[in-house]
């Protein structure tokens, strides 16, 4: 007897600014408030709709970081919504967020059923600039988490470091007007070395001088230094 299969939605993968903009959660247990706190850290202005609150979300209400827009779910909420997280445990509610969003042209995140939404979001790995998303499709939560531990094992803060200091050093060139194929070939052949593996393993000297001996036909290790020694001391002292 065969079985019918049907091949997983396949995502797109995209990073968006949410800085300012007003998200909407639906629900107050403590899948909303993992949501609403992802959002608050990525600066969204978040609208919240739930019949109870743990305690965490009844403490951001009351300070007015969350602004709680009523108990029960109407479509009006959606007005002016860039993103809609529907989280609550009752699957008729999630669905009917979901649809309404969809007829709104609105991404909506369904907690309970994944594919049913159009947004999935996904297991994230942060180190300051540096973000490296999971995601199972929305398939398997638990093994993109498990996948998530493994990259932040080998993904520690010497890679903030690193990247933070070729911020700085591109800022830098910018200033002194090197751009161009000078500045491309340095960036290029920084990224090629194995620096944040050195930092890991404590090799802070041997980072730099590679990095300082890369960047001598630009600049000298007299003006790396201060922007190194800036850095270094938040991650590494």
């Amino acid at each position: 007897m065969s079985r019918s299969y049907r091949k997983p939605l396949r995502y797109y993968p995209l990073f968006v600014n949410i800085e300012g903009r007003t998200c909407l959660v639906v629900g107050g247990g403590a899948v909303g408030e993992r949501k609403v706190k992802s959002l608050l850290s990525h600066g969204a202005r978040v609208r919240l709709i739930a019949r109870e609150l743990t305690p965490w979300l009844d403490s951001e209400c009351s300070t007015g970081s969350v602004l709680l827009s009523g108990r029960e779910y109407d479509k009006s909420h959606l007005d002016g919504v860039a993103l809609a997280f529907s989280a609550t445990s009752d699957e008729a509610l999630n669905r009917r967020v979901s649809e309404d969003a969809g007829a709104l042209g609105i991404w909506c995140n369904m907690a309970s059923d994944p594919e049913l939404g159009s947004l999935v979001v996904p297991s994230l790995v942060q180190r300051g600039p540096l973000s490296i998303a999971v995601s199972t499709s929305g398939l398997s939560p638990a093994l993109a988490r498990r996948i998530r531990i493994k990259i932040e094992e080998e993904f520690g803060p010497e890679w903030e470091f690193f990247i933070l200091f070729l911020g700085e050093l591109r800022k830098l060139f910018k200033s002194r007007n090197i751009e161009g194929r000078d500045s491309s070939r340095i960036f290029s052949e920084l990224a090629a070395h194995p620096v944040p593996e050195w930092l890991k393993q404590g090799d802070g000297k041997r980072a730099f001088e590679k990095v300082s001996e890369i960047c001598a036909p630009l600049t000298g290790a007299d003006e790396l230094r201060p922007l190194w020694d800036k850095l270094w001391k938040p991650f590494f002292s």
